[in-house]
């Protein structure tokens, strides 16, 4: 008798496991707008040469 039990209470919770109704996969999100932008072009903003530094002398012989 606690075998039919068990096994009713078995069937009972894995018939109530899963979502009802037709599988279907979602549509994708629409992708972000800064995804399908190009970015815009910016001037490189003009830089003095770097200074030249002193050359290392080394005090190994």
């Amino acid at each position: 008798m606690s075998r039919i039990v068990a096994s009713l209470a078995l069937l009972t919770s894995l018939s109530a496991c899963g979502f009802k109704g037709p599988l279907y996969m979602p549509p994708p999100a629409p992708p972000d707008a800064s995804l399908t932008t190009p970015p815009t072009p910016k001037a490189a903003p003009e830089q003095a040469a770097p200074a030249a530094a002193p050359a290392a002398t080394s005090s190994i012989k």
